[in-house]
């Protein structure tokens, strides 16, 4: 009983009022190749895992992006989203970023919602994997067929960045 309770207590010391709740998505990038996907957004060139990683360069303004109506991504409202990949910027100054966008639908580019992780500010060490998170917390009253996006942008960086073991989480 006392270690259950330890159990409950040290789950619920986390963010106050927030449960994160089970995965919207987790890729490797290495089960990519063959469905449909742009493969020459894919790259063997640095991985932090596996094989393939997704990457943006001088040529590439945008990776892999991962698109899905927010009442597909959990069984419950979707209140926000936590965002955990890891990336290699060959310099702490390469100006990537990684996007997450909310698009209400039946509209090309009119977005709910729209925040990014800045790679750089949570990059402090150049050639090298570094994990980088944040939290996402969305407007209320969102449709349900309202998209959430999530993709690595280029933002003006002239240096190839890369990303992988991306996972999102529900805030729920």
């Amino acid at each position: 009983m006392v270690a259950g309770t330890a159990l409950l207590a040290a789950c619920s010391s986390g963010e106050a009022g927030r449960w994160v709740g089970d995965y919207v998505t987790a890729n490797d990038f290495e089960a990519l190749r063959g469905w449909g996907v742009d493969v020459n957004s894919l790259t063997r060139d640095h991985a932090h895992s596996g094989q393939y990683a997704t990457f943006v360069n001088a040529e590439r303004e945008y990776g892999l992006t991962f698109d899905l109506p927010l009442n597909q991504a959990s069984v419950h409202p979707l209140k926000g989203v936590a965002v955990e990949a890891w990336v290699y910027l060959p310099t702490p100054q390469a100006a990537a970023s990684l996007e997450v966008q909310v698009q209400l639908p039946g509209t090309e580019n009119r977005q709910a919602f729209a925040g990014s992780i800045k790679l750089a500010n949570q990059v402090k060490e150049g050639a090298k994997w570094t994990r980088v998170r944040q939290e996402f917390a969305f407007p209320a009253g969102l449709p349900g067929e309202a998209h959430l996006r999530i993709f690595l942008w280029r933002n003006a960086s002239s240096q190839p960045v890369y990303l992988d073991d991306l996972k999102v989480k529900a805030l729920e």
